[in-house]
Order: C-alpha cells, then structure tokens, then sequence
C-alpha cells in the first residue's frame, strides 16, 4: 500500500493496521508566533513597515488554511494592531498585539475545541 503526498509516494506497508498518533494542533499557532516576532521586534525599534506586512501575511496564511474563525477575537486585534501600524501608531499597535497574544495562549484557549489531525 502506498500514499502520494505532494508528488512522493510513501510505502505505508510497514505500518499495517498499527493505530496512527492523533495530534491536536492549536489554531491560530502561526499567527502566535508572528505577533510575537512583531513585538519583539518593535521594542527594538525595527521598521514597522516589515513588522506591518509580515503582519498581514500571517492573517492571510490565518485566513487560508481556515483557522480565522476560530480565532476571530485574536485576529481582530492583530488586525487593529495592522491598521495602527499603518497609521503610525506603534505604541497602540503593541497594546492591540499584546492583547491578541494574550487570547492565542494556550492558557487563555481552554475552552476551545482542539483541532485534530491524524499523523502519517
């Protein structure tokens, strides 16, 4: 038996009828790890026109692999955050950041529903 994954094909014979981990990803990880680098990086004075577009980019990852919703609230404020930052604003672009970090911990996301997803 084989699987095609992106063009390779991975023999699954070896692995038989044996159970296959399930693995519970959190949503809204990339964006958490983003508007983490993004204070980071403003309390150090870098450019907020980077710190703005690597911003979007990770709502737009967010956005596409279907995550937003269940994170509507953090990805309100990285949006403000965004809006802020192109206004000039940085200071309460990081407010706006901190707080959306703060809803993306893993503290603050007990009464969310994991996502699970089989490991091959």
């Amino acid at each position: 038996m084989s699987a095609t994954t992106r063009g390779v094909v991975l023999n699954t014979s070896h692995l038989g009828d044996a159970p296959r981990p399930v693995v519970s990803l959190a949503p809204g990880l990339r964006l958490r790890t983003e508007v983490g680098v993004a204070l980071h990086e403003l309390s150090q004075s870098a450019d907020a026109r980077i710190v703005h577009d690597n911003l979007r980019g990770a709502l737009a990852y967010t956005a596409a692999i279907g995550e937003t919703a269940m994170i509507a609230t953090a990805a309100e404020c990285v949006r403000l955050a965004v809006s802020r930052l192109d206004a000039g604003l940085v200071s309460p672009a990081c407010a706006a950041l901190t707080e959306a970090l703060r809803m993306l911990s893993p503290a603050q996301r007990q009464d969310a529903v994991p996502v699970l997803a089989p490991v091959l």
